[in-house]
Parts: structure tokens; C-alpha cells; sequence
């Protein structure tokens, strides 16, 4: 994970599916995510896990990993506010700028980029700071994305 960028949308450095991820053709575009909604077109640089033992195949998050664990403790990692999520691992805990706003959320609300609740999400994530006076030349604070990649 040396050389892994941050996601632009939920800022994970992970690259790799959970073991119970569910099958998917990652090279074929046009497909969706069942578990986040996200798209195989943007995600061609995700890598499936190997194979492990799960003695229960839905009980495995990546909170349980021993190297997710270890990733928020890299300094690129403590930079971008990571914590870990147990569905896509190590990820920041600062929205997108262009998130809409939470705080009128309700408990049983959904995002509709990512799928995730509000319930699980509603005291762990931060807001952006401002972006609206940075140029395209601007790196953000937290993933380090050029203005253009946000």
C-alpha cells in the first residue's frame, strides 16, 4: 500500500476488497457495487483479497484486519484523519467538499453516493474545510488530491 492514492470520494487508501466481499469483474465497466454503491469504471485499481479462511462469512469487517490496523498508524494516515471503517477499511473521516449537508440528517437517512448510514456515520465525520477561494493548482488538505481530481 506504498504507493496507493487516496479515493477522491470517501478518501480510503485501501485498495483492497473485504474477504466476504461478493464477486464482482472488476475489469468490466458498467457495473455497480452491492455493498457501496460504487462503480467498477472508477475502480480499476482495486485488487480482490486472498483467500482466507472466514468461519463465518458474515461477520469479517476490516476493523478485524491486522494490517488495516497497522495503516492508520503511517504517517500519510494520521494526516488525512484516518479511522477504520469496517466495510472499506482505513478512509478519512473528512467529507468531500462537495458533500451535501449532514446536519439535518435523520437516523435512518442513506447516502446516495455511498450507501453509508447515517446512523454508523452521524459523529465520526468532519466537514471539509471551504474550498471556494482555491485554485486548480490547490491540493486538499486532507487526501491530497489536485483541485481538479475534487
Amino acid at each position: 500500500m506504498a504507493t496507493t492514492t487516496a479515493c477522491p470520494i470517501v478518501g480510503t487508501t485501501n485498495d483492497v476488497l473485504p474477504p466476504n466481499h461478493p464477486d464482482i469483474d472488476l475489469a468490466k465497466d458498467g457495473q455497480t457495487c452491492p455493498v457501496v454503491g460504487a462503480k467498477t469504471d472508477h475502480h480499476h485499481n482495486l485488487h480482490k483479497h486472498p483467500n482466507v479462511p472466514i468461519p463465518d462469512p458474515a461477520s469479517p469487517t476490516a476493523t478485524e484486519c491486522p494490517a488495516l490496523k497497522n495503516v492508520i498508524q503511517q504517517p500519510k494516515s494520521q494526516a488525512m484523519d484516518d479511522e477504520v471503517c469496517p466495510v472499506i477499511g482505513p478512509a478519512t473521516t473528512v467529507l468531500p467538499p462537495d458533500h451535501p449537508d449532514t446536519s439535518s440528517a435523520k437516523e435512518g437517512d442513506v447516502c446516495p453516493v455511498t450507501k453509508a448510514s447515517v446512523a454508523h456515520h452521524k459523529t465520526k465525520v468532519h466537514t471539509h474545510p471551504s474550498v471556494q477561494a482555491a485554485s486548480e493548482e490547490k491540493v486538499c488538505p486532507v487526501t491530497g488530491q489536485h483541485g481538479a481530481a475534487h
